[in-house]
C-alpha cells in the first residue's frame, strides 16, 4: 500500500456505522402500529375498510340486484356479509385485530333497499380500542356512509 493512500479502516466504519445507528434509534419517535388496542392508524384502518364494505353492500343490491347484507358477530369482534336464501351463503368473514372492538345503535344487521336506503333505517357503527372511538353513520334515507370522529 502506498503511504499517501487515504481511505478508512474497517474499525472506523464499523464504529460511524454504530454510532450512527444509535443516534437514529434514539431520534426515531416509538410507534404503536402493531398494538391494535392503543393504535389509531389501526382503528382507521379497519374503519375503512368496514365502510368500503357496507359501501360494497349497498352496491350489489343497487346495481346486480343481490340482496347481501352485513351483519355483526355476537362477540363484536367482527362481522359477516351474507346472501340470504334457503341456505345462507358466507361472502365474507372479517374479524378484527385484538382489542378492537364494534358496536351498533340499533341493529345487529345492515342491509339496504333495492334503491339504496338502509333496512330497516340508518344506523351508527362504533368501533372502539383502548384509546379512540370512530362512529360510522349509515344515513336513513339516503344510506350515504360517514365516518366521525378524530381521524
Amino acid at each position: 500500500m502506498k503511504a499517501n493512500e487515504s481511505g478508512l479502516t474497517l474499525i472506523e466504519l464499523i464504529t460511524v456505522v454504530s454510532i450512527f445507528s444509535i443516534i437514529v434509534l434514539i431520534a426515531v419517535p416509538k410507534t404503536d402500529f402493531f398494538n391494535a388496542k392503543t393504535s389509531e392508524i389501526r382503528l382507521r384502518m379497519v374503519a375503512y375498510e368496514l365502510i368500503s364494505d357496507i359501501r360494497y353492500v349497498q352496491y350489489k343490491n343497487i346495481y346486480e340486484n343481490e340482496s347481501l347484507y352485513l351483519t355483526i358477530q355476537t362477540d363484536h369482534k367482527g362481522y359477516y356479509i351474507n346472501k340470504p336464501g334457503t341456505m345462507v351463503k358466507r361472502i365474507k368473514t372479517k374479524k378484527f385485530p385484538e382489542g378492537i372492538t364494534m358496536y351498533s345503535d340499533n341493529s345487529a344487521q345492515i342491509s339496504f333497499s333495492n334503491q339504496g336506503a338502509p333496512i330497516p333505517g340508518g344506523c351508527t357503527i362504533s368501533l372502539l380500542n383502548s384509546n379512540k372511538r370512530l362512529d360510522i353513520t349509515v344515513l336513513p334515507a339516503t344510506g350515504r356512509v360517514m365516518i366521525k370522529g378524530n381521524y
